[in-house]
């Protein structure tokens, strides 16, 4: 695919997320996206050797732990990551992906702060193609963060503040 079209596609997930309907559980409940230049770089992709000792936790709005791709290439997931030794019950819930090309890889989505990782919780983990991947951090029902992740360049395109 070529850097035009690329860019066309990730221009296209920007607006389809600004227009998002409203959040899943919650027919009453608007939600209004405003694009955060500030929050727009924060995140990073690091590949990680997945750890047997993290369970899944159950991706909110999904009966299942991880949400594939249309295509099946890519999965999404939430891992509950211990916080500190002495406390290993509270933990930072975080987003990680696989890419099952060949080889597979696992990866991490980091740099949000630790704060955040703890108190926020994750909603609306999804794919918006078989490239962007979404997701919401909510520290209460009236705010929250929207990232988007291009999971092929391995890097963040996109932050929103969301209002309900």
């Amino acid at each position: 695919m070529n850097k035009r079209r690329h860019r066309l596609l990730i221009g296209f997930v920007i607006v389809m997320i600004a227009f998002s309907l409203p959040l899943k559980g919650s027919s009453s409940m608007q939600v209004r996206a405003e694009v955060n230049k500030g929050l727009a770089h924060i995140l990073s992709v690091v590949e990680i050797k997945p750890n047997p000792n993290l369970a899944m936790e159950p991706v909110p709005g999904w009966t299942v732990a991880q949400v594939p791709t249309r295509d099946r290439k890519y999965s999404a997931y939430l891992l509950c990551v211990p916080v500190k030794k002495e406390d290993p019950e509270r933990c930072a819930h975080r987003v990680y992906f696989d890419d099952y090309a060949a080889p597979a890889k696992s990866y991490e989505i980091r740099g949000e702060p630790e704060l955040e990782e703890v108190t926020r919780t994750i909603a609306e983990v999804k794919w918006l193609n078989n490239l962007a991947l979404s997701y919401e951090r909510w520290p209460n029902p009236h705010f929250g963060h929207r990232y988007v992740i291009d999971v092929r360049t391995r890097k963040q395109v996109a932050a929103y503040d969301l209002f309900g």
